[in-house]
């Protein structure tokens, strides 16, 4: 068995007829034939059931296929990463979420990439299970998530900060006078909240959801500026971490009757060996102090 029987064996198993995946393949329809014929035959099985319309898998042949796709997955990252390390790749692809973004960018751009002017970073901004996915599948390098559970065993990760998530309203709105607020007081409220796939929101609807109390949600949207010109308006309220509002006059941050609190962390995947733009960026995030994200 090699490399190239495994992809011609998944290309039959995605067109189901061995002349489209040959076509597909740019091979002769013998040459495919040949090659499956000697997989069966190493393995002593058959991997797949002919008739008229086509070829469907056996159960043997579905085993294999699944092992065949994560043995190529494998191969595919092995040869990326070697290829990072060889070439001592310059570009660093950084997940982050926008309310995170805001606090830590200036100071990334500002303290690190001033010290690596040989570094170029890709900034990804989405919601945490967004880039918990787009880093499952190695589109990204490393992200930074916020938490309030362990890290997924799946990822290494470094921690840095915790900070409160606050209800955020205008001064003019009535929530702006309240000591704290739960479920019950903002019952009637309109709200401004990110999109599903964000960690605060995650939290809040499972708040609420506890406390059986329907949320009224105005908007949703994947955009800081967007939430804080609602909210400064006084067209909703909404929820944001305390840092990023503190010191502006036009709003007021309410703490939740149960403090609701996130880890900030940076993550990368544990299977990933850290090329040298990786090393060197983890090296900053360890000693750097990162002003806004106060502890």
């Amino acid at each position: 068995m090699n490399i190239v029987q495994l992809k011609y064996f998944l290309a039959v198993c995605t067109y189901q007829t061995v002349s489209y995946a040959a076509d597909a393949l740019h091979i002769s329809q013998p040459s495919l034939s040949s090659s499956i014929k000697e997989l069966e035959n190493e393995f002593g099985v058959c991997l797949f059931k002919r008739h008229h319309k086509g070829m469907s898998l056996t159960a043997e042949g579905e085993i294999l296929r699944t092992m065949a796709k994560d043995i190529l997955q494998r191969c595919e990252l092995t040869e990326k990463i070697m290829i990072d390390l060889g070439t001592e790749r310059k570009k660093l692809r950084l997940g982050v979420p926008p309310m995170i973004g805001s606090l830590i960018l200036p100071e990334i751009f500002d303290c690190f990439l001033s010290k690596n002017e040989d570094v170029s970073v890709d900034i990804t901004e989405g919601g945490r299970s967004e880039l918990i996915h787009k880093l499952s599948e190695n589109y990204l390098d490393m992200v930074f998530l916020p938490h309030n559970r362990e890290i997924d065993k799946n990822f290494s990760s470094l921690h840095i900060s915790r900070l409160e998530i606050v209800c955020c309203a205008s001064v003019h709105n009535p929530i702006s006078k309240l000591s704290m607020v739960n479920c019950n007081s903002l019952r009637n409220s309109s709200l401004v909240l990110f999109e599903n796939s964000f960690f605060q929101t995650e939290e809040l609807k499972r708040w609420f959801s506890d406390s059986q109390v329907t949320p009224n949600i105005l908007m949703q949207t994947n955009q800081l500026s967007t939430m804080l010109s609602m909210i400064s308006n006084n067209i909703a309220v909404g929820f944001v971490f305390q840092e990023l509002v503190m010191n502006r006059k036009d709003l007021v941050c309410i703490p939740a009757e149960h403090p609701m609190i996130a880890d900030i962390s940076l993550v990368w995947n544990k299977n990933t060996i850290p090329f040298n733009t990786m090393r060197r960026f983890i090296d900053f995030v360890k000693s750097s102090k990162f002003t806004l994200l106060t502890i």
